[in-house]
């Protein structure tokens, strides 16, 4: 008899964050729908939204991420997240070494507190230089490490801004406007292109569900 092989990390950190989200979206219903028709459409509009996310799933993984449609209630739904967080693929381990090789230009780059990162939470890897105002961003784009130095321009706190990246929201001081000049073939040689971003990484990752927004910015700085 052939051994089964142990089950694979899978998942990606932001695919967690969005079948969290799915999930939160069915305990709702659960509570609120008053009609079963409506709870069974939407149980099985979250089994295929969770199907697709991994279309190569084995069977073994679609019969986890299936049984998501089983989740109740807040508790039930912290259970069925921990038994999902073994199977997180994590962000690619990163030296200091390499970061500074990201950004060659910046004479004194302070650098993220590496050994304390949980890389099982991380889609990118972000921090702030508050002296010069400021934001690094590392991202993994294939086999190859992508840097970006990027400057942000504070906002008053009573104004509620969206991050473009993780679609929520904050007050001035939370989320920024995050700028970078690149070089082009006009006139003046530079062009500014800008995002919302937060501020606080660690925030924006804990709430980011796709990289489509990451890639797409990150691709107009080349």
């Amino acid at each position: 008899m052939t051994q089964e092989q142990p089950m694979v990390p899978f998942l990606h950190p932001h695919q967690l964050n969005y079948i969290r989200n799915q999930l939160t979206n069915l305990v709702g219903v659960f509570y609120f729908a008053g009609d079963y028709r409506v709870l069974e459409a939407s149980r099985e509009g979250v089994v295929a939204a969770l199907l697709a996310l991994v279309p190569q799933a084995t069977p073994e993984q679609r019969r986890l991420l299936e049984d998501g449609k089983n989740v109740r209630d807040k508790e039930e739904l912290k259970l069925y997240i921990s038994r999902l967080e073994p199977y997180v693929i994590p962000f690619p381990e990163i030296t200091a070494a390499e970061i500074r090789k990201l950004f060659p230009k910046v004479k004194k780059l302070v650098l993220p507190d590496l050994a304390n990162l949980d890389r099982t939470k991380l889609t990118y890897l972000g921090w702030r230089d508050i002296a010069t105002q400021s934001v690094y961003l590392v991202y993994r784009s294939g086999e190859k490490w992508v840097g970006k130095e990027c400057k942000y321009v504070p906002s008053p706190k009573n104004r509620m801004l969206q991050c473009s990246w993780c679609l929520s929201s904050g007050s001035g001081d939370e989320v920024a406007l995050v700028t970078s000049r690149v070089k082009t073939k006009q006139i003046d040689g530079y062009k500014t292109f800008g995002n919302h971003l937060c501020l606080n990484s660690t925030t924006c990752n804990h709430h980011i569900t796709s990289t489509a927004e990451i890639e797409a910015y990150l691709a107009t700085l080349r």
